[in-house]
């Protein structure tokens, strides 16, 4: 309790800032927001600029040039017409307004009948009866594919019409709705044109606190708040156009489960098979990856408004641009307040950013900021600061550096390698900051520490020591010294799985699942003991042991695997006794399944800790391999894995080679093989005749014979019916190559992603 005491009262003051700093991350205030996505997400756009594999998109832009020489803004609902009917016959897939016409055409015959006081009564009346322009826009649009754009607004909007339906939706987990971001109210379009409209989409755009447009909402919701029978939800301008294009009626809105956000936007597309799935945040919005601004994708509203059906060349030439194309309509004119900054261009009409956003979900790059990013960001700077709080007052400067430098540039290349790499935004530059904020506190707290120790000891010992040796003892007042001896060891880990569901079953009776755990452990241990093996360590369900150390085994490799496969043998007799046992409490049973890894190789072992404590263990990279090979068990279908030194020296075992593998932090390979017997299952039958056929699929695979492999697999199954798990690996494997072949350069290593 002292000494716990001690270590709080030292770093009191570092845990409060620790606190202060996760608190801040949790509160996410704009400041926050601006180092994370301005400083650091940016310019990784910046860095490396999307260039779109294939542009869907083009742009009818009302420029200064068509405000020139077609007039100012508004134009005639006719001339829209009209404009629409030609992107029709120029092959357009669909006509997408960003742009919202909410009151009539004033330039309508009738209305301008009515607003004149100078015409003639009857040429008056006669305008009255000619067809407004709304209506023949209406006529146009209702015939085509078509998307009228809306905008919302966070206050309410006067209005005498109806609102437009609500899009048509269903929802998986739950009410993914619910998270969507909400608004006051909408501004659409006149009732003429809402009406004939085949779809409908909003086109507003909320930038960042810094004026910068990232993000787009997929959909939106509108109405009163707390009153979700009163809201309507509408799709993206995008997005509708898609769906117009796919020829979908409505969207799916995918939840990961009931608790959490939305995780995906979907369409049971006639072209995609599977659907499109569009991934977003739990709020439903999108992050665009976006590009330069493309001026080849703009065409002039008025070479359309106004092209000569004579002049073929400029036909074909609009033909050729336009055919099979999302075409959006919107503007660039500075006087129409529609530009907008993003993180690569100071200034981009607002219309490119949603033809971007359209290029980006068909060409199917997409950058994604998981629902748990933020919960991965706070657990880092959280975990990690612990560690510093907990280690750096104890340590050289040179070994916190040594730690804290490659640290913060794992996590910055980290989230560089994601977004590069995975098109996923993970904040590194947040965690890096505050955990350099704690860095600084803490070493300078270990600097005045040290100055006031080294002070109270020259105090204290001035009058019994030389000035030397005071100093000696102020600079380094601890002489243990710790280390061992490298030797050659095998090394085996053995790990329960499917734990969860076991120690779910003992949920009431926490001493029950610690029987259960002694009651695995002590014979797994008493077979490793018996076959002359050293305990490790347990850590919960896992068991780590190795040979020839403290004393020399000539035979620990074979004394190992015989201890693999002892272990397997006496868990069928131990799940037959556990289920009688489960059968009497009344208790559902739950078999045990284990995995092991076996590896052979160099390491250092003898007395490792700290000053304060050691124990008797061993580090190596061989001992590391011999973790991940346990790991790897369940994935290849196997109740073992044993490492290439270790299957060397056991060639008269039933074993099998099971893949060239790199494991997860590693790059080079390493051949792993799989013990299915001992010596007396070597000269089995069927031993020697699935033997040829194992090392005849791994040769054929790696060497891109595949039809030879499928012909080695197929007679494996036959031989060894059993280890379904591993022939059927291998047969997916095959049967994805034999639709995406791997590459020429392919070295046939299979690089693990899991521990």
């Amino acid at each position: 309790m002292k000494r716990l005491m001690k270590f709080f009262g030292r770093r009191w003051l570092a845990f409060l800032v620790l606190a202060g700093l996760v608190a801040l991350r949790v509160w996410d205030p704009a400041q926050v927001r601006f180092i994370r996505e301005n400083v650091w997400f940016d310019q990784f756009q910046k860095f490396d600029a999307y260039v779109p594999p294939q542009r869907h998109t083009v742009i009818v832009d009302i420029d200064e040039e068509s405000l020139v020489e077609l007039g100012q803004w508004p134009w005639s609902r006719y001339d829209l017409a009209k404009m629409v009917q030609i992107l029709n016959q120029l092959g357009a897939r669909v006509v997408g307004f960003d742009i919202t016409f909410p009151e009539l055409d004033k330039l309508s015959p009738a209305e301008f009948a009515n607003r004149s006081e100078t015409l003639p009564p009857e040429l008056a009346e006669a305008l009255s009866k000619l067809p407004s322009n709304d209506a023949i826009l209406a006529s146009v649009i209702s015939q085509s594919k078509v998307v009228l754009g809306g905008s919302a607004y966070f206050r309410e909007v006067k209005r005498e019409s109806e609102w437009p339906p609500s899009a048509r939706i269903a929802e998986i987990n739950g009410q993914g709705s619910q998270w969507l971001p909400l608004y006051s109210d909408v501004v659409y379009n006149n009732p003429i044109l809402q009406k004939a409209t085949p779809g409908f989409g909003i086109f507003s755009i909320d930038p960042s606190s810094d004026g910068v447009v990232r993000r787009v909402p997929s959909m939106i919701r509108v109405g009163p708040p707390n009153q979700p029978k009163e809201q309507r939800v509408y799709p993206a301008l995008s997005l509708e156009m898609l769906r117009l294009a796919h020829g979908e009626k409505g969207f799916l809105i995918q939840k990961a489960n009931e608790n959490s956000g939305i995780s995906e936007i979907r369409m049971r597309s006639k072209v995609k098979e599977g659907g499109l799935k569009i991934p977003t945040d739990e709020h439903g919005i999108l992050w665009v990856r976006f590009s330069r601004m493309e001026p080849s994708i703009y065409i002039s509203a008025r070479d359309i408004i106004r092209i000569d059906p004579a002049n073929q060349a400029k036909v074909q030439e609009l033909y050729n641009r336009i055919n099979g194309k999302y075409v959006m309509v919107g503007t660039s004119a500075e006087g129409l307040k529609d530009i907008r900054a993003t993180p690569l261009e100071g200034a981009m009409p607002g219309v490119e950013v949603h033809a971007q956003l359209l290029d980006m979900i068909e060409n199917e790059d997409y950058i994604v900021r998981p629902s748990i990013a933020s919960a991965i960001e706070i657990f880092v700077i959280l975990v990690a600061g612990l560690v510093l709080v907990a280690f750096v007052p104890n340590l050289s400067a040179f070994t916190t550096v040594a730690f804290f430098v490659p640290f913060c540039l794992t996590l910055l290349g980290g989230s560089w390698y994601l977004y590069n790499y995975e098109s996923i935004l993970i904040g590194g530059l947040n965690p890096v900051v505050a955990l350099f904020i704690l860095f600084v506190l803490l070493t300078y707290q270990k600097y005045a520490r040290e100055q006031e120790q080294k002070k109270q000891v020259r105090g204290a010992f001035a009058q019994y020591l030389s000035p030397a040796l005071v100093e000696q003892l102020a600079e380094d007042p601890s002489r243990l010294t710790l280390g061992g001896e490298t030797k050659t060891m095998t090394f085996l880990f053995c790990d329960i799985r499917g734990f969860t569901p076991i120690s779910e079953s003992f949920k009431g009776e926490p001493q029950g699942l610690t029987r259960l755990i002694n009651k695995f452990l002590t014979p797994m241990t008493d077979i490793i003991m018996g076959n002359h093996g050293t305990i490790d360590k347990y850590m919960g369900d896992c068991i780590m042991a190795f040979w020839n150390a403290p004393l020399n085994d000539n035979e620990h490799p074979r004394h190992a695997c015989e201890s693999a496969l002892l272990m397997q043998t006496e868990l069928v007799a131990l799940n037959e006794r556990l289920k009688v046992e489960a059968e009497q409490e009344g208790r559902k049973f739950i078999p045990i399944n284990i995995g092991i890894g076996v590896n052979t190789g160099d390491c250092v072992v003898g007395n490792m800790g700290s000053e304060q404590r050691f124990d008797y263990s061993v580090l190596g990279d061989a001992v590391n391999l011999a973790s991940r090979l346990e790991g790897q068990s369940k994935g290849y279908g196997v109740i073992n894995v044993i490492g290439e030194s270790t299957a060397q020296t056991v060639q008269d075992f039933g074993i099998i080679e099971l893949d060239l593998i790199a494991v997860k932090g590693k790059d080079e390979a390493v051949r792993i093989f799989t013990i299915l017997g001992g010596p007396e299952y070597a000269q089995t039958d069927t031993y020697k005749a699935l033997r040829p056929e194992a090392d005849g699929l791994i040769a054929a695979y790696r060497e891109r014979r595949f039809a030879d492999a499928q012909a080695h697999l197929d007679r494996c199954k036959e031989i060894l019916p059993e280890r379904s798990g591993l022939w059927e690996l291998y047969q997916e494997r095959l049967d994805e190559y034999a639709v995406n072949p791997p590459p020429e350069d392919w070295d046939g290593v299979y690089r693990a992603t899991s521990k």
